[in-house]
């Protein structure tokens, strides 16, 4: 598909409006419109790839590392990023992160509705409009998705609207979420398992029951999101990805393990700004906290709190759980063409991140890499997670969470933790390995949301730079750590964003906001 991008992007355009009855009346000479673009397959597909084009980040706060800093992975001080006031929980109406949020997705929906609309009247044959269909309502399903995990009860729009209709009032999330399925489900049936060619990347059958299972585990509908991740398991159509550290590497996109992602090619469809090379390897604001690093375990599966761990804290990286260094920029670790020295680097907690930095690229502003938003662990990990809420500690369980660890020769539950554990012990256990699997992915602050504890929600600890400034000499490296931001948790507020200000502005029907807005 990162071919199929090279197509110049169809951007549905709708009329002017305040003009006499009779202009709205003619076809416009000036530019595209649905009624005389959808006319053979190649138009169609433009227009469908406008839809995939409005699932990357519209602004700074919507990129994926974003949602790191806001939660306890990561600190951004930047406060004109966006994500430092979510993760302080001083999140307002006039935030940028949620009103972002909100357009990007509300974006994709409406163009999932043009599209829906017009391509029934295309000029292409039964089988194109079907699984082009089913790609638009996977992309719309996708996007209601994010947002009543952020928002909860938001506007269900699943027509294009006439003027005298845009005035709408926010759907019980519950209803939201039987669209959702709804879409998925339409989606699952028709998609192809795979695709070859310039088509990799599309919207999958797996993609669609996948988002599916994401969607019922995020609103505790245990039994049906375990069923849909065994679904996806059985499609027989995905792997672990053998190495955990190159996972993420261009040179190996499009794996075993890729479920569904963001497609980028270099110079004619890369990252847009700021990518994620430009900000987490040159930008100083790419904090990885102490508490992050801290929460890997050592290589015999013991945590570092633990007696018996062999941990030492002025060699703090030694024997730890392999996705620690492949995931993170340590103190004295290599840093592109050089080793990182924290006391001369300008991120305020000592460690930044190194999944998806892409280091060595010759253009940090133009990065090709693609962004894994669904891959195969977390189907394992889902299934658990489901299976352990919904009151299971069958074996079945320990086998899903071994299988992560086992890619990286981490111990298995059994060996370390033990057997018989209770549902506490057990979800106590995915959720860590959770932590630890998919740092700097996106995952961590909708886990938060979802899981309301507001534990995670502390102060931000990263290492004393001016201990750390040459690796050679005890004196002059020596491990400590030291408060760097405080964060606390807002109970009125609760667990959702605000509906956006600019949008209330505009539609009073979106009132009221949500609880502490």
């Amino acid at each position: 598909m990162k071919n199929i991008y090279k197509i110049t992007l169809f951007f549905f355009a709708l009329s002017i409006l305040g003009c006499k009855k009779d202009l709205l009346d003619k076809t416009p000479k000036d530019r595209l419109s649905p009624a005389t673009f959808f006319q053979n397959e190649s138009q169609c597909k433009q227009a469908l790839i406008g839809i995939y084009n409005a699932i990357q980040p519209n602004a700074t706060p919507s990129h994926f590392y974003q949602f790191d800093y806001m939660s306890d992975n990561g600190y951004c001080q930047d406060s004109w990023q966006g994500s430092r006031e979510i993760g302080e929980w001083l999140t307002n109406t006039s935030s940028w992160a949620p009103y972002a949020k909100w357009t990007m997705d509300f974006t994709i929906i409406s163009r999932a509705n043009e599209f829906l609309q017009d391509i029934s009247n295309a000029t292409v044959s039964e089988t194109v409009k079907t699984q082009m269909s089913a790609e638009a309502k996977f992309l719309r399903g996708y996007a209601y998705t994010d947002l009543i995990t952020y928002f909860g009860d938001v506007p269900l729009i699943t027509k294009v609207l006439a003027l005298s209709e845009a005035y709408v009032s926010r759907t019980a999330k519950s209803d939201v979420l039987t669209q959702i399925i709804s879409d998925l489900n339409d989606a699952a049936a028709d998609l192809p398992v795979s695709y070859s060619g310039t088509d990799v990347g599309r919207a999958t059958k797996g993609a669609a029951i996948a988002y599916k299972a994401k969607v019922l585990l995020y609103n505790q509908k245990w039994t049906e999101a375990a069923q849909a991740a065994q679904d996806v398991i059985d499609l027989g159509a995905y792997s672990l990805f053998s190495n955990y550290e190159t996972l993420f590497d261009e040179a190996h996109e499009n794996n075993v393990e890729v479920i569904f992602d963001i497609q980028y090619i270099s110079t004619t469809q890369a990252q847009p700004w700021p990518s994620s090379a430009l900000s987490l390897s040159s930008w100083p604001t790419a904090n990885v906290t102490a508490d992050l690093i801290n929460s890997y375990y050592m290589t015999n599966g013991l945590p570092i709190t633990n007696a018996n761990s062999g941990y030492d804290e002025q060699d703090p990286f030694k024997n730890r759980d392999p996705r620690l260094a492949a995931s993170v920029v340590l103190p004295g670790s290599s840093f592109g063409s050089s080793t990182f020295i924290p006391s001369v680097d300008q991120v305020p907690c000592g460690a930044r991140p190194r999944k998806y930095a892409a280091l060595g690229i010759a253009d940090v502003n133009n990065c090709s890499l693609n962004t894994i938003l669904m891959r195969y662990a977390d189907i394992y990990l889902m299934r658990a997670e489901a299976l352990i809420e919904s009151g299971s500690t069958e074996q079945e369980i320990y086998t899903l969470i071994d299988k992560v660890r086992a890619r990286v020769n981490m111990p298995t539950v059994e060996s370390v933790e033990g057997v018989g554990l209770t549902q506490s012990q057990l979800r106590n256990i995915v959720r860590h390995e959770r932590r630890v699997e998919f740092y700097n992915e996106g995952t961590r602050y909708a886990d938060m949301l979802r899981w309301q504890d507001a534990s995670l929600v502390h102060d931000v600890y990263g290492y004393d730079k001016a201990l750390l400034s040459n690796p050679a000499s005890p004196a002059t490296w020596t491990f400590k750590q030291i408060k760097v931001e405080t964060r606390t948790f807002d109970a009125s507020k609760g667990w959702l964003w605000p509906i956006p200000q600019a949008d209330i502005d505009i539609n009073k029907n979106l009132l009221p906001n949500n609880p502490g807005y």
